[in-house]
């Protein structure tokens, strides 16, 4: 009989074990539980400071380029009084006109360089580039070599290697070459 009660407790020892290992993962299981909790707190609150860094970035920039702005303008303005006082001089004579208003064509060349803004005047006879030039007329050249410019109308202007105005230019073609008398070209015999 002795044995008998042994078992029972071996048994009793052993549903006990279970138990308290059940307990155990039960005790990691709530622990990984917490701990998933916190993280996906701690990813909404990452997500939450990065949308709002950008934002802030984003007005940051934006106040940025209003400042740039401004300052282009104010500029500007600037000149655009210039002009009004050099308008409103009516009794100046036509040479002092002129002077000031060379005076306010260099000032504003000045300007658009101090913003980066380059000229484009390709010079005669350099090829023709399409991707730079506007071609607004052709003209038939024995003299010069095809596709070379002869003339420049109008320069261009460029900002940050981007192309704002192409030049606009004349460029030199081969003559065509005058058709032959009629009976020229036909074959005999028809």
């Amino acid at each position: 009989m002795e044995e008998k009660k042994e078992k029972p407790k071996k048994a009793k020892t052993a549903s006990q074990i279970l138990k308290e290992k059940i307990k155990a993962l039960e005790k990691k299981l709530k622990e990984k539980d917490e701990n998933i909790k916190n993280l996906e707190n701690q990813l909404a609150r990452m997500k939450s400071e990065f949308h709002n860094y950008r934002m802030a970035l984003q007005r940051e920039q934006e106040v940025l380029i209003n400042r740039e702005k401004e300052n282009v303008i104010f500029k500007l303005i600037s000149l655009l009084e210039d002009f009004e006082r050099a308008l409103n001089h009516g009794n100046s004579t036509s040479e002092n006109f002129v002077k000031g208003v060379r005076m306010l064509y260099k000032r504003l060349a000045a300007i658009l360089a101090e913003e980066g803004v380059e000229e484009i005047l390709p010079a005669t006879g350099s090829p023709f580039d399409p991707f730079r030039d506007e071609a607004v007329e052709t003209v038939e050249s024995d003299s010069a070599e095809e596709m070379t410019i002869l003339e420049v109308k109008e320069k261009g202007y460029k900002y940050a290697s981007k192309i704002l105005k192409a030049p606009k230019v004349v460029v030199a073609v081969k003559p065509r070459v005058q058709e032959r008398e009629h009976s020229d070209d036909t074959p005999s015999g028809q």
